[in-house]
Order: C-alpha cells, then sequence, then structure tokens
C-alpha cells in the first residue's frame, strides 16, 4: 500500500477548529496508568523498565486498590495496564473487567503481542471490556524487531495478534514504535506494513537515556537532523485523512513546520509520575535523580522539567521570590499551623514581600499583588504594590491609580491598548501563558505586530525579544504558589507539573542559535509554538547591542545541569493549612515506559 505524499509541506498557523486541538482534547482525557507486573516476556534493546524488572506480578488486591485510586483521587475516565508486560499477569482479564466495574469508560494496554496471538485470550480480553490495544512494532521484518526486542517469534506473533485485533473490530487498534539508530532509516516501511494490515494510528517514541537504552546508547541515539527526510516521510502522513501520527518524547526543535506533531505537554504528567519516587527524594532530602548527568540530559526530553525544578528550588533557597501567592484573601491566617499569610513581623516564604491575591483584603499588613475580576476608581493599595489587568474595562478604572499596574494581553486588550491615546509609565504589558494550544491560537495578538504599534520603550515583559521589538523589557516577577506545597510543608510535584507546562516551558527553534540574544533568552511559550508555529521566532538583526545589553541585566535563564549546574539541597518546608496531603506513592514501582 503506498504511503500517500506530504499534502501540505508547509502548513500555515493553526486555527481553532484543527485536527490538531482535536488531537490535544483527546490527549488531555484524565488518564491513569496501573502496573500489573514488573517482569516481561521481551527483553528490548532500548527499555527504559529495566531497572525495575525484577519478575514480580502485583498483588490482585493491591492492583484493584490503585485502579480504583485513578478514579477517586484523580477523576480518571481511561485506563492504561502495563507492566512490563501487562497481558502476562494471571489477572489480566480480571484488571481489565474491574476497570470497567468502578467506572472508566476505556480500557487501554500497551503490548508486545505475543500472548494475545492466542485466539483465546484475545476473545477473553474482548468479553472483559479492553477497548484498545496498542502493540510496540520496532521492526518492518522479523530479523530487525527480533534483535531490537531479543524476543524469538516476537514479530510473527505481534503480527499475528495485531491482525486477529483488526479483523474483530471492537478494539482501536495503534501501533508504537521506538525509533533509534537501527530503525530510523526503516521508519517508512515499518509504517507500511501496518497499513497494508489496516492500522493508520501510530505513537512514534524517540529513543531516552533511560534503563539499558543508555547501556546501548552506541547502538541506539541517532542525530534526528542526519535522518530528517526519513523521519519527515513519515512525519507528514499527520496532514493526511488517512493517519493519525503522534509523536512522544520527540525532540521539539526538530518539529519546524510541523508544529502540529509536538507531543501535547500535559504528557510530562506521566513522564514526571513514571519517576515520582526519584522526585519525590529529590524534593523532601535533597537526593539528587540517578539520570541527572550531563552527558545524558541532553538527550532527554524531560531535561528542560528538571532544570526548571532546579531553579525553583535554587530560587527558593537563596529566598529570590518576590510574590507568595494565596488567592483568596479569606485564607488569611486560617487554620493550623503557620498561616498562609504570617502574622506582619514574619517574613512570606521564599523571599517574598508581595502577598498575591485575587481579591482587596480588608487590612492588608504589606505590599500586594493583586488580581481582582473587578476595581473601583478609588482603590488603593499599601507602597510597593502591583494590580493586575485582565480585562479592556480595567484599563478605564485604573487609569488614575499611581500604583504599578501589569496588564495581562489578549487581542481583546491589545486593541483597547492601542485606542487608548498613551500608555502611562507605570503600566507593564505581560504576555501571558496559555494552557493549551486552542487558548493560545484564540487569545494571542500578532505580538511583532502590536509591539511595532506602540510607542519605543513601552514597558513589556514575558516574551523574547524578537516578538516585542522596540519594547522595554522586564523580568516578570518571581512568584511562589502556595497550592505547590502540601499541608505538612513538603512540595508537590504534580502542582509544579502543571505550573512548569502552563508557565515556564518554552522552546527554541534551531534558528535562534544565530541570534545575539541566544543565551540570554529561553525562547516562547510551548503552546504559543505549538499554534503559531517557529516561524515566529527571528533571530534579531541590525543593531542590537543595546537590546542584547538589557536582556543580560533581566535574564533569568534557568541553569541547566548539562552546562555544569550542581546539585541542590531541598527546600525549606512550607506549610500551608487546608492543602491536600502529600498523594499515594509506590514505593516499589521504579520508572514506567
Amino acid at each position: 500500500m503506498p504511503i500517500p505524499a506530504d499534502p501540505a509541506p508547509h502548513a500555515p498557523p493553526l486555527s481553532p477548529g484543527t485536527r490538531t486541538f482535536d488531537h490535544e482534547r483527546v490527549a488531555n482525557e484524565s488518564k491513569h496508568w496501573v502496573r500489573l507486573t514488573a517482569a516481561c516476556n521481551s527483553k528490548c534493546v532500548f527499555c527504559l523498565d529495566a531497572e525495575a524488572q525484577d519478575g514480580r506480578f502485583m498483588p490482585f488486591d493491591d492492583i484493584c486498590t490503585e485502579i480504583r485510586r485513578g478514579r477517586d483521587e484523580k477523576d480518571a475516565t481511561r485506563l492504561v495496564v502495563s507492566g512490563g508486560e501487562g497481558s502476562i499477569h494471571p489477572r489480566f482479564h480480571d484488571a481489565i473487567r474491574y476497570g470497567k466495574s468502578v467506572g472508566y469508560r476505556w480500557v487501554q494496554t500497551v503490548t508486545n503481542g505475543q500472548k494475545l496471538a492466542d485466539r483465546a485470550f484475545f476473545l477473553a480480553a474482548m468479553e472483559a471490556g479492553l477497548d484498545e490495544i496498542t502493540f510496540s512494532l520496532h521492526g518492518h521484518t522479523p530479523a530487525l524487531h527480533d534483535r531490537l526486542t531479543r524476543t524469538k517469534n516476537g514479530f510473527d506473533n505481534l503480527m499475528k495478534a495485531m491482525m486477529r485485533a483488526v479483523r474483530d473490530g471492537r478494539p482501536i487498534v495503534n501501533v508504537d514504535v521506538c525509533i533509534n539508530k537501527q530503525n530510523v532509516e526503516h521508519l517508512e516501511a515499518i509504517v507500511a506494513l501496518c497499513a497494508r494490515v489496516g492500522v493508520k494510528e501510530f505513537d512514534l517514541l524517540h529513543v531516552i537515556p533511560q534503563g539499558v537504552a543508555w547501556d546501548n546508547r552506541a547502538d541506539l541515539f541517532y542525530d534526528p537532523e542526519e535522518h530528517r527526510d526519513a523521519l519527515r516521510r513519515v512525519f507528514r502522513l499527520a496532514r493526511s485523512s488517512q493517519f493519525h501520527i503522534w509523536t512522544n518524547r520527540f525532540p521539539i526543535s526538530h518539529l519546524e513546520d510541523m508544529e502540529e506533531l509536538i507531543q501535547d505537554p500535559h504528557k510530562m504528567l506521566d513522564e514526571v509520575g513514571g519517576r515520582r519516587t526519584q522526585f519525590r527524594r529529590y524534593l523532601d532530602e535533597g537526593t539528587a535523580i540517578d539520570c541527572r548527568d550531563a552527558e545524558r540530559c541532553p538527550h532527554c526530553f524531560i531535561e528542560p522539567f528538571c532544570s526548571a525544578l532546579d531553579k525553583h528550588v535554587a530560587d527558593h533557597n537563596a529566598a529570590r521570590f518576590e510574590v507568595w501567592w494565596i488567592g483568596d484573601s479569606t485564607l488569611l491566617g486560617r487554620g493550623a499551623g503557620p498561616p498562609q499569610r504570617p502574622p506582619a513581623t514574619a517574613a512570606l516564604p521564599g523571599g517574598a514581600e508581595l502577598l498575591g491575591v485575587s481579591d482587596l483584603p480588608a487590612d492588608p499588613a504589606g505590599p500586594l499583588y493583586l488580581r481582582a475580576v473587578r476595581y473601583t476608581p478609588d482603590v488603593s493599595l499599601p507602597p510597593g504594590s502591583r494590580i493586575v489587568a485582565t480585562q479592556p474595562e480595567h484599563l478605564a478604572q485604573l487609569a488614575g491609580v499611581t500604583t504599578e499596574v501589569e496588564v495581562h494581553l489578549d487581542k481583546g486588550m491589545c486593541a483597547a491598548l492601542l485606542a487608548m491615546p498613551a500608555i502611562p509609565p507605570t503600566w507593564i504589558l505581560h504576555a501571558p501563558t496559555r494552557a493549551t494550544a486552542e487558548l493560545s491560537a484564540t487569545l494571542d495578538p500578532d505580538w511583532r505586530a502590536f509591539f511595532a504599534a506602540l510607542p519605543p520603550g513601552t514597558r513589556a515583559q514575558n516574551l523574547p525579544a524578537c516578538l516585542a521589538p522596540g519594547a522595554n523589557l522586564q523580568r516578570p516577577l518571581r512568584i511562589l504558589d502556595a497550592a505547590l506545597f502540601h499541608d505538612d510543608g513538603r512540595r508537590a510535584i504534580e502542582p509544579f507539573v502543571d505550573r512548569h507546562i502552563g508557565e515556564t516551558y518554552r522552546v527554541k527553534s534551531s534558528r535562534c542559535r544565530a541570534c545575539p540574544a541566544d543565551t540570554l533568552c529561553e525562547g516562547a511559550h510551548i503552546q504559543s509554538i505549538r499554534a503559531h508555529g517557529f516561524r515566529q521566532l527571528v533571530p534579531l538583526e541590525g543593531d542590537t547591542a543595546a537590546v542584547v545589553s538589557r536582556l543580560a541585566s533581566i535574564s533569568d535563564v534557568s541553569p541547566r545541569l548539562r552546562d555544569g549546574a550542581p546539585p541542590l539541597p531541598p527546600t525549606p518546608r512550607v506549610p500551608v493549612a487546608g492543602n491536600e496531603p502529600v498523594p499515594f506513592i509506590d514505593l516499589h514501582a521504579g520508572r514506567r515506559s
């Protein structure tokens, strides 16, 4: 079966309603992974989970407890039963059946297909309620697949199981491929083989430096740029209505002009969750994560997250935060233990001087960072405060205040600002990050055109210099959120992942290396890139000395372990009354592939 030619070599910027946003909604469905085994009947040379493969089969009562936890604590609607190889658990079918009984609408498994090659086993899985099967196929021939999985007859059994599943018609059938040096030039052949069988959905995983993959790095790791043509022949299928192509852990800078394939950043929750025990020890004890080293990190998909976490810990230890955000001012001083706002004689956590609230307290004890729904003309705040404006009607309400105003921009706000005779010098224009690519496509203006229409020297923040021509760039305030801490004072990892995705996850084009501000800039937010493409980033040209000097004075670029940044001690505990306790931690879970 021939693979269709690329229908759109240079896709236009995304707009609401495109297929990308349909994929985004699917990817953001709440899912829960449950490990049934720490054993596998394959021995893949790139296995991320090898260190956790001790041969154990999880007790069924423990499996049921973990399945229920996904519903009770996460309200998850999609259950993924995995391992090791989940299908070798003697109660594999019971786990599927139990997942359906407690309310999961969808149950999926990721498998090497060896057990499902047996007809009776496959039919039992269908009767139990299995909705989706993801087969892990890594070669287009028995020789290649079996060499990579180190499994005799692995290819033949997988293809037998895949064809049976497609013919049956009940489950959704798709394929994941771990792209590595051995199979990257055969990727098109792998996809074509599956297409002949009737499979049109693929999850293309980039090999990462975990487990035995790092031990076998000489045979597995490759430069995506050297294999650009082979990769793009398959990636372009994403623009065909016949195929669904997902990338997984693929280096983002290599997807320029194919931004629709950038993995939804919320997948970071799964990546961090698979190492949650190590992250917990890092935050609680300062124990270094065992894979963090200067040689490995450049190959790792979550390296930017780890560096952002390091920076957050370093900022807390050095008391460099400026805002302690609590939101609802009625929480002030409530509950046992240290209150969310200490008494006026006590310092705010992390060195903060401003208390962040979403409404005006009756008697503020110090400077505020106020983000309210509405303002009145007589609003008066303690000296040193900052007001946040988020709606166009706020501009008229705040026109006469002498307090510093942070104006959060969207298309409506930009139109209102351009209609004003002048922007007060106490105002700072802030480019917010968005939670999804769809929101970014809907709300973001043409940043470069907007700032080009403003007077030179307008104060602005949270954008790379190339998107704010003529602006006087400022550093955004560092905000420490009370929601990042449990009620016992320990830092919570999942809320930090959410914060990273929503605020600090930034990427650059490979073209940015030619920009004189490259080392001082972290690029654009991931959702902006997914919505508007890398094409918006343009290296600075002409007389840039003043701009680069200004950026050097405000640069807040995260330290990178790959650049020699040292491991960090744990941060102080900050008890926050009323916050949720530390969630369930499986100390024996190891890593999840």
